[in-house]
């Protein structure tokens, strides 16, 4: 073989080698978590997907998007419908990633130039969401193209109209005289916020509430009955109330005070010389 022979064949080869490169970014990689991947498509608009719903969704319910994707021509082959974690907001949401093939497992219709699958996703947050699905379609001859669609998910927050509860501590009574006395109610609620403890209608005690047992003592009060009441709040503004009545008995000792009185008397003496 002479020089030249080699010299056109190395040259024939390369640039070969450069078309077969720049071919093969064009075939649709249809498990990459990115839409693109590292062999980007381009967007075409030959490519068009629609979706059954957007809207409102529930936290923690699941929910069906029948999602689409057509192609404008058969001869791009290789052509799939994905949605894969990663995307948009898609994280926000528990699904399966799945890849469907125009004609292969999954897609439900029969139409040879789109794909249609229903894919479940499950809110794992509340907020304002955009789903996205992805479309590609390419081969080794073939120029690729893709496209995608971001589909709008809002997942309020669930109102909470589920009231705290509480335990009722006994009535308590004890003698004027001794001490150790204290209230003890232990409410529950998933989303704690405050308390407020009255004493015959007057706020004695207020607080934030964790989740916690919630304490007052009561010593050192005079004779009588006495009304303490516990309202707990949590985050929505829902509350429990309890009441629990103190009685005081006895008498509070009375002191006697004594005041003495001291007189002193003083005399004087005179002495005349004649």
């Amino acid at each position: 073989m002479n020089r030249t022979m080699m010299r056109y064949l190395i040259i024939t080869g390369i640039f070969t080698l450069i078309i077969l490169i720049g071919v093969s970014s064009s075939i649709a990689v249809h498990t990459e978590t990115s839409e693109c991947g590292p062999i980007c498509h381009i967007i075409s608009s030959s490519f068009t997907m629609s979706s059954n719903s957007t809207g409102n969704a529930t936290l923690g319910v699941p929910f069906t998007l029948s999602i689409s994707a057509q192609k404008a021509s058969p001869g791009q082959p290789n052509f799939y419908l994905s949605v894969q974690a990663g995307w948009a907001d898609n994280n926000k949401f528990n699904f399966t990633p799945t890849y469907i093939k125009d004609g292969g497992t999954g897609d439900t219709d029969s139409d040879p130039l789109q794909i249609t699958h229903a894919f479940t996703f499950t809110p794992i947050s509340v907020g304002n969401y955009t789903i996205r699905a992805w479309c590609a379609a390419g081969g080794a001859v073939v120029a690729g193209g893709s496209q995608f669609i971001d589909i709008s998910i809002n997942v309020p927050v669930i109102p909470d109209e589920t009231l705290p509860t509480v335990d009722s501590p006994s009535d308590i009574e004890y003698n004027v005289l001794t001490t150790g006395h204290n209230i003890t109610w232990t409410p529950y609620d998933e989303n704690p916020s405050h308390f407020n403890i009255d004493l015959n209608g007057t706020r004695v005690l207020f607080g934030v509430w964790d989740g916690q047992p919630i304490f007052i003592n009561i010593d050192y009060l005079g004779p009588g009955t006495y009304e303490y009441t516990l309202i707990a709040f949590d985050i929505s503004g829902n509350n429990v109330t309890d009441i629990v009545i103190v009685i005081v008995t006895g008498e509070v000792p009375t002191t006697t005070t004594t005041t003495t009185t001291t007189t002193t008397t003083t005399t004087t003496s005179a002495t005349t010389t004649t």
